[in-house]
């Protein structure tokens, strides 16, 4: 437009002061609506107030003429006159003018098919792109109008409101303005839920809750909790949706500030209150006629029937969030296959003795026999009943099965033999190393009163075997010499005794330290050869591929779908190392994942890539996070990942330490985890005093969990964003706001 031009223009309608006041309207009206604390719609009239007349004029005036302005102030008046529209519910006018005011961005900015982080310098002004995603908004706030008055097309105006609100959220994103994305948000909320998106307003509400905490009021918060209890209801999440319903009313009457103020009857917490514990007294009635189905149905006579019993109260169970109680069902399960043989591998779960009815002590666990292992134990009760084997140290590499042949092949042989014969030897195994740390009290047990015990044994000539599983974890757990001279006092007065012996089982890298008990103590001279001779040590080596080869086959002989040959050599070559010996723990994880994906062919097997034991493995791994529920995964991981070290180690944490690691996720979320995962065998809960322990299963697994999918990288920035999270709440302290955070990190998966 010419100088000239311009001048005229301003001539006929009242010159620059005109446009100063235009101007100074339309900063006005977009301050009040940029403002995050603002409603969302005012009227120009309530905003600008005794302006608004002189406005109305002005516009009358300017709007015949609207070609001669630049272009924008054209977007402006355009705007202003949509709004007025708007608040005269001229809907079909009021889109019209807003459409022209959008003219004057970059398509690439206001297209749909376009991406807007892809390209930044389509970017304006943070200052213009605030504007432009108000008047999105306005767009959008006008197809649901429309959508009100025209009942016929209401749902294809709803999904026109939505394309406008994802836009405006978008380009608030840009801006960078998250307390504008928070401000507008629940407005595409209502959006989803009239079109019944409820994966979508699942996800959406998630991130306006956490918008809101740092952003909204207690009403923001009771809102979004309102959309997530809809979300979950409509997914059948009745119990989940039964609790954050009743978070909604909560937070609703914590921000009544009338004491006297009730709660409406057809409050909308309050019906999804009603309706989702009337859904949730369903379940549970349906819940309790399975579980008498179940008490009701012999698993020996009626496996089949058992099993999909087991099963489908499996799957109510995790849909409504008992994630410990559906993974104890689906373990449950899991030992009946595996006793009636249908399953054949038991994954990362420990071997136990078979039990018998009636019987207390159990016989060597069948795996024990398949895997070519029975000679082992023999040689080692054989051992063990000799005088000129007073220590035993039991070595191998980690998951070798050193636990599983004590567990589930030395003590129920010692067991069974005691049964015909007092005089065998009563075995006592320990796992607890903690203990020695600390100063002897009556609570705690202490070398002195083992010690005793074991003199009177020996005196009545009661033999005893003292066991000491994992014993490795003494040594990470006493990490100086003079922390460890005690126990080594312990083991050679021990050993002295005459009915005494015991067996020390530990990874093959820490046998050195045992020279460091002999140095010390002079051990040498009670049981008469070198702590690392021949005579004192065993070891228990890998499977060879033989070996392999007959465990699989005869573990799976009583199954109808077995194994091909040709998968079988296939798998065992790939399980192989440079010493072609096969490691039980990954035999029996790739087993146990073959056996869940139903793969009983080289072709299905040969679908897994390049890595196919590789891939099973991750498979296993993601399956025990997945028992743990979608939106906790992310805690299960960090779980994992706590319970795990650079060196390899597995740390023992109790309970107090893992939350401390995990610094502001819910401690009722990861009591959640810790009892998936000791129910599915992934951690070990080793009973202490004062506080329990917990412990990842097998050394193979920490590897693999720290270079799983890079999740050391994640897990680190999880803790980081966890503890800004924490600093976000000390800087907002707000008793009732930190119930929220507290609930939604239980209840949510923050994204």
């Amino acid at each position: 437009m010419s100088d000239s031009h311009l001048s005229e223009g301003r001539a006929e309608f009242g010159g620059a002061d005109v446009i100063g006041f235009l101007n100074d309207c339309t900063d006005q009206i977009f301050a009040n609506i940029l403002d995050p604390h603002s409603d969302l719609f005012e009227s120009n009239a309530s905003i600008i107030g005794e302006s608004h007349a002189q406005l109305r004029t002005i516009i009358e005036t300017v709007q015949p003429q609207q070609q001669e302005l630049t272009s924008s102030l054209a977007a402006g008046l355009d705007f202003l006159l949509g709004r007025e529209d708007y608040a005269n519910d001229q809907i079909d006018s009021a889109l019209y003018h807003y459409q022209q005011s959008l003219g004057f961005w970059p398509a690439a900015l206001t297209s749909f098919n376009q991406n807007l982080f892809a390209d930044p310098e389509i970017i304006p002004a943070s200052n213009s792109l605030e504007r432009l995603g108000a008047i999105l908004f306005h767009i959008g706030l006008s197809y649901t109008r429309r959508s009100q008055l025209d009942s016929s097309n209401q749902q294809s105006h709803y999904r026109e409101a939505k394309l406008y609100f994802q836009r405006c959220l978008e380009i608030f994103e840009l801006a960078e303005r998250q307390d504008l994305v928070a401000k507008f948000t629940p407005k595409l909320c209502i959006v989803l839920q009239q079109l019944q998106a409820w994966q979508e307003l699942q996800l959406l509400a998630q991130k306006a809750l956490d918008l809101h905490i740092s952003y909204g009021s207690h009403h923001d918060i009771a809102q979004d909790y309102g959309f997530l209890a809809e979300a979950a209801m409509h997914q059948s999440q009745w119990s989940h949706a039964n609790q954050l319903a009743e978070l909604a009313l909560e937070i609703q009457n914590q921000s009544l500030r009338d004491p006297l103020h009730t709660l409406s009857d057809e409050n909308p917490y309050l019906l999804l209150l009603a309706e989702s514990k009337h859904e949730l007294k369903v379940w549970q009635a349906t819940v309790n006629r399975l579980e008498d189905a179940l008490n009701e149905t012999n698993p020996q006579e009626e496996t089949q029937t058992y099993l999909q019993i087991l099963k489908a109260l499996h799957q109510l169970y995790f849909e409504q969030d008992y994630y410990g109680s559906a993974t104890h069902l689906k373990e449950k399960k899991l030992q009946i296959e595996c006793k009636f043989g249908i399953r054949s591998f038991v994954g990362v779960r420990p071997l136990k003795p078979q039990l018998k009815p009636q019987e207390l002590t159990g016989k060597v666990a069948p795996e024990m026999i398949s895997s070519g292992r029975l000679n082992e134990i023999n040689e080692l009760v054989e051992r063990i009943e000799s005088p000129d084997h007073k220590l035993i140290v039991l070595h191998g590499e980690s998951g070798v099965g050193k636990s599983s042949l004590i567990n589930a092949g030395i003590v129920p042989s010692l067991l069974q033999k005691q049964t015909t014969n007092p005089q065998v030897s009563i075995p006592i195994a320990l796992r607890i190393y903690t203990d020695w740390l600390r100063e002897p009290n009556s609570d705690t047990w202490n070398l002195e009163t083992v010690l005793n015990r074991l003199r009177k044994n020996s005196e009545n000539h009661l033999s005893t075997v003292l066991i000491f599983d994992q014993f490795e974890e003494f040594f990470l757990i006493c990490t100086e010499a003079n922390q460890r001279l005690p126990f080594y006092q312990f083991l050679r007065d021990c050993l002295a005794l005459e009915s005494i012996s015991v067996i020390l089982s530990m990874r093959t890298d820490f046998l050195h330290y045992l020279l460091e008990c002999d140095r010390t103590t002079r051990l040498e001279a009670v049981i008469g050869y070198e702590v690392l001779s021949k005579q004192v040590i065993y070891e228990l080596r890998n499977f060879s591929v033989d070996q392999a080869k007959a465990f699989i086959k005869y573990q799976t002989q009583q199954k109808s779908d077995q194994f091909e040959e040709e998968l079988i050599n296939q798998w065992v070559q790939d399980l192989g190392t440079r010493l072609e010996e096969i490691s039980p723990i990954e035999l029996q994880i790739t087993g146990s994942q073959l056996e869940t994906d139903g793969i009983t062919t080289l072709e299905q097997y040969q679908q897994f890539c390049d890595h196919p034991q590789l891939n099973l493995v991750a498979r296993f791994l993601d399956e025990a996070l997945t028992d743990c529920g979608f939106k906790n995964e992310r805690v299960a991981l960090l779980v994992l990942y706590s319970l795990t070290q650079e060196n390899g180690i597995r740390p023992l944490k109790t309970r107090a330490e893992l939350i401390a690691d995990l610094d502001t996720a819910s401690s009722e979320k990861i009591d959640m985890v810790l009892e998936v995962f000791v129910e599915n065998g992934l951690v070990f809960l080793l009973p202490d005093i004062p506080e329990d322990r917990y412990q990842l299963s097998h050394d193979y697994l920490v590897s693999l969990i720290r270079k799983q999918k890079g999740e050391r990288l994640i897990a680190e920035l999880e803790l980081e964003r966890n503890k800004a999270q924490r600093k976000l709440m000390q800087e907002k302290p707000d008793s009732f706001v930190e119930r929220a955070i507290g609930s939604m990190l239980r209840w949510m998966r923050v994204e």
